[in-house]
């Protein structure tokens, strides 16, 4: 027996916008996403399990470029987490953007 595919339909935006910004954060819920470009932002969440198929396929795909154009050199910038600067655990220490 065939498998039914269901189809979706999707509104694609036409234009194609350069990410110049993202923060993320994660709680138990889900990983909370900030991008912007220029001077607008959009959030998204999207499960543990989403997220982690997110980093599986982000990660796929920076390989295949790296043996087609050669290794991209790049590092998250230094930040000491808001704990350690306040002396309280916070929400903030799940934070990470560039």
């Amino acid at each position: 027996m065939e498998k039914e595919q269901k189809q979706i339909q999707l509104n694609v935006d036409p234009n194609a916008y350069f990410i110049s910004m993202v923060n993320m954060r994660f709680d138990e819920e889900g990983f909370h996403f900030l991008f912007a470009s220029g001077n607008q932002g959009r959030q998204f969440v999207a499960s543990p399990k989403h997220a982690k198929r997110m980093h599986l396929l982000l990660k796929q795909q920076i390989e295949n470029y790296e043996k087609q154009f050669g290794e991209i050199k790049t590092q998250l910038p230094d930040r000491l987490p808001a704990s350690q600067q306040s002396g309280q655990n916070t929400q903030e220490d799940n934070k990470v953007g560039f």
